[in-house]
C-alpha cells in the first residue's frame, strides 16, 4: 500500500486532499475537493493491492478498470455516482483512483450504535421503510447484472439531505483487489481456497462465503440479516444457530 497522501495535496491538477476516510485491502479512501466543480466534496478510492511486480499490478489495474466500468453505468439517486478513473504520480509513487460522489450522512451502523447506547434499536416501522426504499435500488442494479456483494449496516447510509438510504461500497472493487492478491502474492500459494471470498461473516450467505458464488438473492439475504440486526441490536453470530 502506498504512503498516505497529506492534507492539501493536489492530485491530477484537480482533486485537493482533505483527509483520509479509511483504508482496506484495496488501498486508502480520501475525502477531496474537486477544484473544477467549485470545491465540491468527492471521494477518491485508491487501488493499491499488496502485490509485487509490474505485471501483477498492471493485471490488477486492468481488472479494476473493468470493474469501474461496470459501476460507472449505475445511474441511480440512491447510489453514489462514479465519476471517473484517473492516475496520479507523487514522487516515485504512482496512484490509481476511482472518483465518486460524497454522501453526507451516517451509516446505519453508526445510527444503531448511537441508539444502543441509549438502550434503543430501530423499530418495525423504520425497518419496513428502509426495505421499501432500498429494495427498488437492488432491483435496479440486479436488472443490470450488478451484485453489491457486501450489504450490511456499514455499507448503508442515511443521507442527511433527504433521509433516504444510500447503497455504498460495492464489493466488486474489493473483490478485484482480493483476487489480484490471491493470484499474485507469494503467500497466496499456501492460502486457503476462501482467500478471495468477499462478504461479512453472518451477513453473506454460505455459498458466497465458502465458494465465492454470488447471485441477486445474495444481496437479498444480506439485506434481510441487516434488517434483523437493526431490529434486535444483535450481531448475526448472536442470532444464527450454528446447529
Amino acid at each position: 500500500m502506498n504512503n498516505p497522501i497529506q492534507h492539501g495535496i493536489l492530485l491530477g491538477d484537480r482533486y485537493r486532499i482533505v483527509r483520509e476516510l479509511g483504508h482496506g485491502g484495496f488501498g486508502r479512501t480520501y475525502l477531496a475537493e474537486d477544484t473544477n466543480r467549485f470545491n465540491e466534496l468527492c471521494v477518491l478510492k485508491e487501488f493499491a493491492p499488496k502485490v509485487q511486480g509490474t505485471y501483477a499490478l498492471q493485471k490488477g489495474q486492468e481488472l479494476f478498470e473493468r470493474e469501474a466500468g461496470v459501476l460507472y453505468k449505475l445511474q441511480h439517486p440512491q447510489i453514489p455516482r462514479f465519476r471517473e478513473l484517473f492516475r496520479a504520480k507523487l514522487g516515485n509513487e504512482s496512484y490509481l483512483f476511482l472518483v465518486q460522489d460524497f454522501v453526507e450522512g451516517k451509516t446505519y451502523r453508526a445510527l444503531l450504535d448511537a441508539r444502543k447506547q441509549q438502550g434503543m434499536v430501530f423499530n418495525e416501522n423504520e425497518v419496513q421503510q428502509l426495505l421499501v426504499q432500498l429494495l427498488p435500488v437492488l432491483s435496479y442494479i440486479h436488472a443490470l447484472n450488478v451484485i453489491h456483494r457486501d450489504i450490511s449496516p456499514d455499507n448503508l447510509m442515511l443521507r442527511h439531505a433527504d433521509l433516504l438510504p444510500v447503497l455504498i461500497d460495492f464489493g466488486g472493487v474489493k473483490q478485484v483487489a482480493a483476487s489480484v492478491e490471491s493470484q499474485f502474492t507469494e503467500a497466496a500459494v499456501h492460502a486457503s481456497p476462501t482467500a478471495t471470498r468477499l462478504g461479512k461473516v453472518g451477513y453473506a450467505p454460505d455459498e458466497q462465503m465458502h465458494m465465492g458464488l454470488v447471485y441477486p438473492h445474495s444481496d437479498l439475504y444480506a439485506l434481510a440479516v441487516t434488517a434483523i440486526v437493526l431490529l434486535t441490536g444483535k450481531e448475526p453470530q448472536q442470532l444464527i444457530d450454528p446447529y
